[in-house]
């Protein structure tokens, strides 16, 4: 009998409350896809480099997943907290028949870990289908052609999401049969019956409420303005904390005061609320913002980390793509410590690959006891060595590199040919370093002066007024201003200190690259003594990493950001369900007084629309500001304004889910305002 029982209830649970139970197949479903990442065929394609990357990353982001199977387990206590209080008649009443307290616990018992596995084995299930697509966004993420495809499972996420979810559903079980056995009988007979409690707001303390609220929120913004205009990406600045603190206690006070305004507008409003059913719908949602305002800030503040989390992890994976992948202009560079270094043989391992002496460059960069102010008129150098925001490009160190392999690496580039007269320099500075424009145009002033310079002996004057910004690459060109001088005037220099000196081997293979070259390249490096500093990169191997770089922050982004969604939807959804079972009879009333059921059936979609719009609108002024402020910061570190088209497949993203769950909960509460629909 009690297991009939128990049978029964499970069913009429899983149709009453479906949306619940698709959330946890969906938490379950999106820890298997994301911890399947380390079976996934393009991971097992990348390099060993990458694939060490990879695993630190992967070893986070399991933290990250045990973290957030704490989140979803605080949803499912008070999922079935509410479950527990719909159904505590019933329970009651199987007392009253003659069940015991400990029989009444175990079928609670039973009833809760059999949804808890039910969602579980088909969690498991769709993350197994779900990860043979999300295979192919790997690929794409890694940049990674997996030749043959096959069945992907993976033993190790299955198991973590076995035993984590598992012992999470065995727990809540536990913990609801535990107070189910507590509860007293009368506490189960009148438990359904309690109303809501509707806190009667004070209007002055709503008032008070309001002008805090908009003093702590205007105080948080301004922060984050301020912050985004001088010291940007500085973690240590105490204002950041204080910004977020603020933001945090202005949304609840937000909340907290339209919980008390809104009442004293409903008795001000004329003719609107007297059509049709809006009086009705007006007292449902402010009934419902003034009862449960504390949830709804929470879901607000989730929702607006949800929205800064998805665009800050696109943001900064493409801010990590576009500085490194500018980084590496040229398909190998090999640097050695020493200038008189012998790399003929890594010549010759290009050359028995096909890449000629003319996609080679052999250069030679010289530190010299210039500094970027030098190459400044006095008053731009004054000026700019007191701005503590740019002061670095005129204190940093200027490199001198020869004309002839300048215009060596320019051929390699297809960059325009530029021409060095004798007794002449050029300047030129490392494409990306927007945040120096001042810098620039300093040196430009200084180079239409016909500003000199002195190396190694020789007075120099500039060659072009231009400074010249192609992208070489920040290990040949440095970081700071690069003086292009005379092959003689290079070899000078070099001559007063050879410890100055930096050798490197540049090559650009056009076209595909040969088969085994990169292969022969990292025999011959690992062949030379450690001794001898030799290192040499590829663009590959540094687009390789960048591409895994970009993929672990959308990867962490994501996954958290998809889980608050989730939350927060299912939070709102469960409660408009909730509310639904217990006021059914105002809507029967309403279709007794005339109201048909189209009417009520807009009632309903707009009641609930409301209601998930309320917190997503508080979401959506904050998450404005914030990534406005990161955009301004970004744009000013890196140059590229990117967090606008990263915050539209994020908006995407949470209009897909958060409108499925808002139309799953319209559908459900239009099915159980109806008893012989409902039931």
């Amino acid at each position: 009998m009690y297991a009939k029982l128990a049978w029964r209830n499970l069913r009429r649970s899983l149709r009453d409350y479906g949306i619940y139970f698709m959330t946890l197949v969906f938490a379950v479903a999106i820890f298997y896809v994301f911890n399947s990442v380390p079976d996934q065929p393009a991971f097992l394609s990348l390099s060993e480099s990458q694939r060490r990357l990879a695993r630190g990353a992967v070893g986070a982001m399991e933290w990250v997943s045990a973290i957030m199977t704490g989140v979803v387990a605080l949803l499912v206590f008070y999922a079935n907290r509410v479950i527990v209080r719909k159904r505590s008649r019933e329970l009651g009443t199987y007392l009253l028949l003659g069940m015991e307290q400990g029989h009444l616990a175990v079928m609670m018992l039973v009833e809760v870990a059999a949804i808890g596995l039910s969602a579980l084995g088909v969690g498991v299930a769709a993350g197994v289908a779900a990860s043979q697509a999300f295979g192919l966004l790997v690929e794409r993420a890694f940049h990674v052609t997996v030749v043959e495809r096959s069945f992907v499972f993976s033993p190790r996420a299955a198991a973590a999401t076995l035993v984590l979810y598992g012992a999470m559903f065995l727990a809540v079980a536990l913990w609801q049969s535990a107070g189910v056995y507590r509860q007293r009988l009368i506490e189960l007979i009148h438990d359904a019956r309690k109303n809501e409690e509707i806190r009667v707001r004070s209007r002055t303390l709503a008032v008070a409420a309001g002008l805090l609220c908009v003093a702590t929120l205007g105080t948080a913004y301004w922060l984050a303005d301020q912050v985004s205009r001088t010291t940007g990406l500085d973690p240590t600045d105490r204002r950041i904390p204080l910004g977020v603190a603020l933001g945090v206690a202005g949304t609840y006070l937000l909340f907290a005061a339209l919980a008390g305004l809104l009442s004293g507008v409903r008795r001000r409003t004329g003719g609107w609320l007297a059509r049709g059913l809006n009086l009705f719908l007006y007292r449902q949602v402010t009934s419902k913002i003034n009862t449960h305002a504390a949830m709804l800030a929470t879901v607000a503040l989730m929702l607006t980390f949800t929205v800064c989390a998805m665009s800050t992890g696109l943001s900064l994976g493409a801010v990590v793509r576009g500085a490194l992948g500018e980084d590496a202009p040229f398909s190998y560079v090999a640097r050695a410590l020493e200038p008189d270094t012998d790399l003929s043989g890594l010549r010759a391992v290009f050359a028995a690959h096909g890449v000629g002496d003319a996609q080679v460059v052999d250069v030679v960069v010289v530190d010299t006891d210039l500094r970027g102010a030098d190459l400044m008129l006095p008053d731009d150098a004054e000026r700019l060595l007191a701005d503590t925001d740019i002061d670095y490009m005129a204190w940093i160190a200027v490199r001198a590199m020869p004309y002839s392999a300048y215009r060596g690496l320019r051929a390699l580039k297809g960059y325009p040919d530029v021409p060095l007269p004798a007794g002449g320099y050029l300047v030129h500075v490392n494409g990306g370093h927007t945040d120096a424009e001042r810098s620039h145009a300093a040196w430009v002033r200084a180079l239409a002066a016909g500003h000199a310079v002195t190396v190694a002996g020789a007075t120099l004057r500039p060659a072009s007024t231009q400074v010249f910004r192609e992208q070489m690459g920040s290990d040949v060109a440095g970081y700071g201003p690069l003086l292009v001088v005379p092959d003689e005037v290079a070899k000078a220099l070099l001559q007063e200190d050879p410890d100055r000196g930096l050798r490197y081997l540049v090559a650009e293979v056009p076209g595909g690259e040969p088969a085994g070259l990169s292969d022969a390249v990292n025999a011959w490096v690992s062949a030379r003594p450690f001794e001898q500093g030799i290192w040499v990169s590829s663009r590959a191997e540094v687009l390789g990493q960048t591409y895994m770089i970009e993929a672990i922050f959308i990867f962490f982004s994501f996954y958290v950001g998809i889980m608050f969604i989730l939350i927060s939807a299912t939070l709102l959804a469960l409660q408009q369900v909730t509310d639904a079972l217990e006021h059914r009879q105002r809507f029967a009333v309403l279709q007794k007084l005339g109201a048909d059921d189209a009417m009520i059936d807009g009632t309903i979609a707009r009641q609930v629309g409301l209601y998930f719009l309320t917190p997503v609108l508080v979401a959506l002024l904050h998450s404005g500001m914030a990534l406005t402020a990161l955009n301004r910061v970004l744009a000013g570190e890196t140059g590229y304004q990117i967090v606008g088209p990263a915050s539209l497949p994020t908006l995407g993203v949470f209009a897909l889910i958060y409108g499925a769950y808002y139309l799953l909960s319209v559908q459900n509460c239009r099915s159980l305002w109806r008893p012989q629909e409902g039931r």
